[in-house]
């Protein structure tokens, strides 16, 4: 994407937010709304729009456009109800701006709004103005974590709350976890997973091994020739790594991440799951609790349409002792060469399956950093302005209040909504919640 069409876009998706979040403001259940991005014939310059069923079952259509500057803008011909007309303005603070009489006007300079005119037959007025010591653009941080706005909706506590609600009941969601989900349980996330290959690749000998990470990074997995010439096997070391590790909860423990997705997924059938894990965890803990449920990791899957939720490793897949079947080591996506491989492969159904979903199903991931460039490339060719995925993230300890600021708008950039967690037992209760 260009550089102008990518900040178009962003500013879109903003607007999307700024609608959203008015909705909410105004007691507007999370599940009364529908948006929609066709039938404009008779109005080419519309957006998108906006259908609500309000409290008496009538139904409400706000035609949503949304314009790059405010040249050309006829504000008097846009003034009809049902029109809501998003202007970007160069800078909120210090303009005056004209109340509409029967449309909702909202401007917007990528950081503050101003919102004036009518929505749900009520009268609004608006505004937020950024800081002008703030450097960066703060507003979705500045919506989903200003206590003041909470209780404002009889549907939901928060904001955050309330478009995780809306998002997951209009659209089928999908729960994308990576390695970070099985850390309460004792085991490695992705970099300390990576650290415990090569330490038994050079053999415990670090000098050696960071001499080498100088020049190649911290992954040498390159070919798997090398390896077997080596003498290393890193499918056995994986095995080791992903289940004899000493844990620090027993996987018979309700109060853990993964279990609290499986009561997710209990509680919302045809769930699907894309995990970025080898390991079999999930599929473990699903059949304690008699869950039907699909795996798929490789070409040759058959997907069963009565099970209650599709599991898709989208890098392969190892379960416990069979690090020396075929069947299973080829189906991973482990060293350098395999995700060159992968990532230059548009066609094949991992990549196809990631663009797909995170284009149009709702996805929450769960024990993910996103620091994986492939990644983030996937979700930027998955770009879709009337839907957002989100992200759970652990605040770091004694971090910088701006950091998480900053990190929320960057986020913000893919697509994804941060929910900013202190502990990682706090994502059970927005699972809960759902």
């Amino acid at each position: 994407m260009k550089k102008e069409e990518r900040e178009n876009y962003i500013f879109q998706k903003k607007c999307l937010l700024v609608l959203l979040f008015l909705f909410y403001l105004n007691d507007v259940s999370y599940d009364a709304i529908t948006l929609r991005s066709f039938g404009f014939h008779f109005d080419p310059s519309c957006n998108f729009k906006a259908i609500v069923r309000s409290k008496k079952d009538h139904i409400h259509k706000y035609v949503c456009h949304i314009f790059n500057s405010t040249s050309g803008v006829n504000y008097e011909k846009l003034d009809e109800m049902g029109n809501v007309n998003i202007i970007k303005v160069k800078k909120i603070d210090g303009q005056e701006f004209v109340f509409p009489e029967a449309s909702l006007n909202i401007y917007l300079d990528g950081a503050g709004f101003v919102a004036l005119g009518y929505i749900e037959g009520k009268q609004i007025e608006y505004r937020l103005v950024k800081n002008k010591k703030e450097i960066t653009d703060n507003l979705l941080y500045t919506l989903s974590s200003d206590v003041s706005l909470d209780n404002k909706n009889t549907t939901a506590f928060s904001f955050l709350l309330w478009l995780l609600k809306f998002y997951t009941t209009k659209l089928h969601t999908d729960l994308v976890m990576g390695a970070g989900i099985n850390e309460d349980y004792g085991a490695k996330n992705w970099p300390g997973l990576i650290d415990a290959l090569n330490n038994d690749f050079y053999k415990g000998d670090y000098k050696f091994a960071s001499e080498i990470k100088h020049y190649v990074g911290k992954e040498l997995f390159t070919d798997p020739m090398v390896m077997k010439t080596s003498g290393f096997d890193p499918y056995k070391s994986l095995n080791r790594e992903l289940y004899l590790f000493k844990e620090a909860k027993s996987f018979n423990d309700s109060d853990s991440t993964l279990s609290h997705c499986v009561d997710y997924i209990k509680a919302h059938p045809h769930t699907s799951v894309i995990t970025y894990n080898y390991d079999t965890n999930l599929e473990y803990l699903l059949k304690k609790r008699d869950i039907h449920y699909n795996t798929t990791y490789d070409d040759n899957s058959f997907v069963n349409q009565d099970a209650n939720v599709d599991i898709y490793h989208v890098h392969g897949l190892l379960p416990y002792d069979k690090y020396d079947q075929k069947k299973f080591t080829d189906s991973l996506i482990f060293n350098e060469s395999e995700y060159y491989y992968l990532y230059n492969n548009p066609y094949s159904w991992n990549i196809a399956k990631q663009l797909h979903d995170f284009k149009f199903n709702t996805c929450l991931f769960i024990g993910i950093s996103l620091t994986d460039p492939d990644m983030k490339r996937l979700l930027e060719l998955a770009n879709n302005y009337l839907k957002f995925n989100f992200i759970f993230l652990k605040k770091g300890r004694d971090y910088s209040p701006t950091v998480f600021k900053d990190l929320t708008s960057y986020y913000f950039t893919f697509d994804l909504i941060v929910i900013w967690i202190d502990e990682y037992e706090d994502i059970a209760k927005y699972l809960e919640a759902l």
